[in-house]
């Protein structure tokens, strides 16, 4: 079996056995769903797999893609530390300001 095609909510659910680049000789159930203008890689391909059992893995992959999109966004360490950087440089930047003002004494009044 290499396709299967079934219908879930209104969506048509369209699966492929194929390998790709990244994984050359591994074999993986490719997904498109209409609506959806991407395929998933969702999982390996097994000797075992019927439309039952793919019906079953594909519609529990494709509600976790949803309630992942529906999360909002976490930001990752980098933004910390780019944060810090920014602050670290504003403050100097403020510090050199201050610096400037309390050192200028304007001569000759």
């Amino acid at each position: 079996m290499k396709l299967i095609e079934f219908e879930d909510g209104g969506r048509i659910f369209t699966c492929e056995a194929e390998s790709s680049p990244a994984t050359p000789g591994t074999v993986w159930w490719w997904m498109r769903v209409t609506g959806e203008s991407q395929r998933y890689a969702a999982f390996r391909a097994e000797s075992g797999d019927t439309k039952a059992t793919l019906r079953e893995r594909i519609l529990a992959y494709y509600a976790k893609l949803l309630a992942d999109r529906a999360r909002p966004r976490e930001p990752g360490p980098w933004v910390a530390r780019r944060n810090a950087q920014q602050r670290a440089a504003a403050e100097a930047a403020a510090a050199a300001a201050t610096k400037v003002s309390t050192d200028f004494e304007p001569s000759g009044l």
